[in-house]
């Protein structure tokens, strides 16, 4: 836990004097869709990782509120899970370049062994340090059979205004889960 802590102090502490920077940058894109490749690792079974694919949006309502999805499938030889988020919050500017935001989601998960439901909760910081540079940092909580701490750091890169490429990593209890995506804003 100690070191999401200390990568997410780094990346917000770097995205606020970075910002500062980017003076020709606008604010992160809230409405996009972006597909890619998931793969999680469990601290304790390391001959069980399941990969898989990912697909997320958000979509900005107004000035303010937001919707968000998420749909992850994993396999892990003849096992497999699939996992769904859908929830909305509210994003608030802190300055032309940097967005905070806070979300509530519901949480589901069916898998071959059992489904369960619950909720989750975040709050986070978005910033394009540059004009095709953006990083995020994220704290949350995930209740689903068992409440966990959540950790979430990321980047993504803007090939143009409407195509990026970005990865990230979410630090739960005794589980990592890391993407590669690629995004279209809309």
């Amino acid at each position: 836990m100690r070191k999401a802590i200390t990568l997410l102090t780094a990346l917000t502490a770097t995205a606020a004097s970075v910002a500062s920077f980017a003076t020709l940058a606008e604010s992160p894109d809230w409405r996009y869709v972006e597909g890619g490749y998931s793969k999680m690792d469990f601290d304790d079974n390391e001959s069980f990782e399941p990969d898989g694919f990912v697909l997320s949006s958000k979509y900005l309502l107004n000035s303010n509120i937001y919707l968000n999805g998420e749909y992850s499938n994993f396999e892990e030889g003849s096992f497999d899970f699939d996992m769904l988020t859908l929830g909305a919050g509210y994003r608030m500017p802190l300055n032309a370049t940097t967005d905070a935001y806070f979300g509530a989601n519901f949480e589901r998960i069916d898998g071959d062994f059992d489904d369960e439901t619950g909720y989750s909760v975040n709050a986070g910081v978005r910033s394009m340090v540059t004009e095709q540079v953006e990083l995020l940092g994220e704290v949350g909580y995930y209740d689903v059979e068992d409440g966990d701490a959540t950790f979430k750091v990321g980047a993504n890169y803007y090939v143009t205004p409407q195509w990026a490429v970005g990865a990230n990593y979410k630090l739960m209890d005794d589980l990592d889960v890391m993407q590669v995506t690629a995004r279209y804003s809309f």
